[in-house]
């Protein structure tokens, strides 16, 4: 039996299956109705680390969440998702036209059915692409509040894949304003990036979420000084500079007899890497882990030397903040890093061991420098990056997720 407070609380005398749906209760308590938020992300909730951070901050802080993702479906206490059944191919501007659009559509006609279940408190949707915020159009004209979460600028990140025409830039520039203006609440990764999209659309304020990671439940490891193993953790293509990083390998095989590259994760260049290898000498040099499971990483750095993350000199590669790099100092790596604006926003010189984006040479001397400094040497910098991530780490970050979802909600 139950009887309603104000507010609309409800008190459950008896179990928690006869409560009405969405409560959370136990026998005797007074309880509150769990305001539902649909999340949406044409990603794999385990395998984006953002997104599945959010989810985590929404079932902490008492929101019931419903999601739709690429992943199989799940069924929790508190969480329930759906899978989109066409997965990311990766081959060519059609394929990624036929992922978008459908994904729009099943995604809207997942929201319809959501509504019509019942209201709920709040939508959240993950670009790219940033036209799938207008999936949320039935919820937002009954009042749901809208947040979009952008991750990255489509049209850097489509000129990084090759899609550099002027048509392209401008549509995407185009659909980049009106997501942003259709959605009660942006966010976005770091500082450089909200500038980038506060001056494309005047007078829309963005939040800042930073994509740093919680490492919760993972085991301990830490950098072996007599390991000459470089590693690099993430989506294998050439826009992030592993291209690079092979040709520095090669440079400086015959100077660092132990060098070599651990690559753990896979994508769409992996076999042009392989095959760059095999014409430069260092095939042997190169091992390939592919896509682990997160809670796994720790275990493939284990023995690592350095972590190397350094994109390409590009649009793209400049505004680039790689949640691997905060990953690496906050397990004890030494990380090598391309010198960019944004990265020294947040790590200035003597955190990490910069290099010059889009040189291979420049990767060669640093890891030559590298194997001769002394361990304290090492250990001074990594002293000074571990306070540069505890300015920035994943409790403040939490925080501030947490304020702008119930600003958005309460407003």
């Amino acid at each position: 039996m139950t009887s309603t407070t104000s507010g609309g609380d409800r008190c459950c005398s008896t179990s928690r299956s006869s409560c009405a749906r969405f409560l959370r209760c136990s026998r005797g308590e007074v309880c509150r109705r769990v305001d539902r938020v649909l999340v949406i992300s044409q990603s794999h909730l385990a395998r984006d680390p953002r997104v599945r951070r959010t989810v985590r901050v929404l079932l902490d802080d008492g929101w019931q969440v419903e999601g739709l993702f690429l992943d199989a479906r799940q069924v929790g206490e508190n969480l329930r998702t759906w899978r989109f059944p066409l997965d990311h191919k990766r081959n060519g501007v059609l394929r990624y036209l036929v992922e978008y659009s459908s994904f729009f559509v099943w995604s809207l006609l997942w929201v319809v059915w959501r509504v019509l279940v019942g209201r709920p408190a709040l939508v959240y949707v993950n670009s790219p692409p940033d036209l799938l915020v207008f999936a949320a159009l039935p919820a937002r004209l009954l009042g749901v509040p809208v947040v979009l979460d952008e991750h990255d600028p489509m049209p850097e990140l489509f000129a990084a894949k090759g899609r550099r025409s002027v048509i392209t830039r401008r549509l995407l520039l185009a659909q980049e304003r009106w997501s942003i203006r259709f959605a009660n609440r942006v966010i976005t990764v770091h500082e450089p990036l909200q500038q980038l999209f506060e001056s494309r659309v005047p007078g829309v304020p963005i939040d800042v979420i930073m994509n740093v990671p919680d490492l919760e439940g993972w085991d301990s490891v830490s950098w072996d000084a007599g390991s000459r193993v470089l590693v690099f953790t993430g989506t294998v293509a050439v826009r992030y500079g592993l291209d690079d990083v092979i040709r520095a390998m090669s440079l400086t095989y015959r100077k660092i007899p132990g060098i070599r590259l651990r690559v753990v994760g896979d994508g769409e260049d992996l076999e042009a890497l392989k095959a760059l290898a095999g014409e430069l000498g260092v095939e042997d040099r190169l091992d390939c882990v592919g896509r682990v499971d997160h809670q796994e990483i720790p275990s493939f750095l284990a023995g690592a030397w350095v972590g190397v993350n350094v994109p390409k000199p590009d649009e793209l590669g400049s505004l680039s903040f790689s949640n691997k790099i905060v990953e690496w100092v906050m397990l004890g790596f030494p990380v090598i890093a391309g010198r960019t604006q944004t990265l020294l926003r947040y790590f200035p010189e003597g955190t990490l061991l910069y290099v010059d984006p889009g040189s291979p040479e420049s990767i060669a001397e640093r890891l030559v420098e590298l194997d001769q400094m002394g361990r304290d040497d090492v250990e001074r910098n990594l002293e000074r990056a571990r306070a540069a991530v505890a300015q920035i780490a994943w409790p403040i970050q939490r925080a501030n997720l947490i304020r702008v979802i119930r600003e958005t909600v309460g407003a």
